[in-house]
């Protein structure tokens, strides 16, 4: 939205300013995100790079893969959600049948 101000400059002479906010139609054109190739990017979640101290588009699969690591970067935070886990326990409850055997 524009925001006019207009002021009086002595007898009859008037000044008109107009500001602008520019909004961001698109991540792309925000400066703090790097969405490059985004045509191959469908699906991907929106991370933060702290190297690049930028958002970035990534692989669902990269966002699993981290959390299942045993890097230790934010403390009490490694590997899967017990959450996650105990849906995924349920989801594919009887969906995987093996055979082991006899003893």
């Amino acid at each position: 939205m524009a925001d006019y101000s207009v002021s009086m400059d002595g007898a009859n002479s008037f000044t008109v300013s107009v500001e602008r906010t520019i909004v961001a139609d698109r991540l792309s054109d925000l400066s703090d995100v790097s969405a490059t190739d985004l045509g191959n990017k469908d699906q991907y979640v929106l991370v933060y790079d702290a190297s690049t101290q930028k958002y970035k588009l990534v692989n669902p699969d990269v966002v699993l893969n981290s959390a299942a690591s045993t890097e230790t970067n934010q403390p009490g935070l490694v590997g899967y959600a017990t959450a996650f886990l105990n849906r995924m326990d349920i989801d594919l409850d009887n969906k995987i049948d093996l055979d082991a055997g006899t003893f």
